[in-house]
């Protein structure tokens, strides 16, 4: 088994990272039921954009109690007085998972998913049914509390531990304190929520049971092997064929193997065009210097000829002065 580092493991994870799963830390202050409002609503976009459309919501209705019992209409023009794109259908998202938190509970309070297992927060965020699924693994962050006596680190799921043994990063049924030792040294700070997001989406699109062949596990590792020079739209395909929903973040990791033939092809017409002027310059240039030397050539033979003839006009006319000297 090849070693694995963590440099390898962020690269990875930076090439299936998306702008969903940037979602800073949960103000402690910040009820649960609307942390998980901003991120139902953020869907696959800025965390930003989904905060604005809450923001909107408090400045009109006391309490989120009142858009749930509202007319559409209504929570729709709060949301277009504050320029919310899209506002129909983020206005019929918020009437739906308020409404759909209240039929299961008869009451609004979601405190409690803080204090409670991941098993027990997905079983609910099942049954309301509209919960993305970067939201569950957000809320598992947000449950951590460092002074807590169990406290062990970074939450380790058993999809995380299949995963890290498909992928080839560990042994089958890897120690946490392994996977930990492996992530942990750039979990933090700001990439904590985005790198454990991404983590946890790819290891939980891997089926529980083991197939013969998994080709969601080969397209990951496919992946991973060409983590630094796989093309966008290469990356784009094996994506989809996992079922992974979220759009890339970064871009720019070359052209498909077409374009850059292409690209190549125009290249080359450029250098042989450019080779071809070059030539019938220097070809101009040489039958310019042979016609300069020509014509210095000629216009010195006829200076020469024009010096001669002079010379000898110069002569015969002395030679008849002195015939005529003589004579007389």
């Amino acid at each position: 088994m090849p070693k694995i580092t963590s440099e390898a493991i962020q690269e990875f994870l930076s090439r299936i990272d998306s702008q969903a799963f940037h979602v800073p830390p949960r103000d402690e202050n910040l009820s649960a039921l609307r942390r998980l409002l901003v991120l139902v609503l953020q869907e696959d976009q800025s965390f930003s954009i989904a905060n604005k459309c809450v923001q909107a919501l408090d400045k009109r209705f006391i309490s989120l109690n009142e858009p749930r019992v509202a007319r559409l209409y209504e929570v729709v023009d709060v949301l277009e007085e504050h320029q919310v794109a899209n506002s129909e259908h983020k206005a019929m998202l918020v009437q739906e998972y308020l409404r759909r938190v209240f039929g299961k509970q008869n009451h609004l309070d979601l405190d409690w998913l803080l204090d409670s297992s991941s098993e027990r927060r997905q079983t609910l965020f099942d049954e309301i049914g509209c919960i993305p699924a970067h939201a569950a693994f957000a809320l598992d962050l947000d449950s951590l509390d460092e002074d807590d006596e169990d406290y062990e680190g970074l939450p380790i799921s058993p999809s995380i531990k299949r995963f890290f043994s498909r992928m080839g990063w560990s042994a089958a049924n890897p120690k946490e304190a392994d996977i930990r030792a492996l992530i942990e040294p750039f979990m933090k700070g700001k990439n904590l929520y985005p790198m454990f997001i991404a983590l946890s989406i790819a290891a939980q699109l891997l089926p529980v049971k083991k197939p013969r062949a998994c080709p969601k596990a080969a397209a990951l590792q496919e992946i991973y092997k060409k983590r630094k020079t796989l093309q966008d739209d290469l990356l784009l395909e094996l994506l989809d064929s996992i079922g992974f929903v979220y759009s890339p973040k970064n871009k720019g990791f070359g052209l498909s193997k077409k374009k850059a033939t292409k690209k190549k092809a125009t290249k080359k017409k450029a250098t042989k065009k450019k080779a071809t002027k070059k030539k019938a310059t220097k070809k101009k240039a040489t039958k310019k210097k042979a016609a300069k030397k020509k014509a210095t050539k000629k216009k010195a033979t006829k200076k020469k000829a024009t010096k001669k003839k002079a010379t000898k006009k110069k002569a015969t006319k002395k030679k008849a002065t002195k015939k005529k000297a003589t004579k007389k």
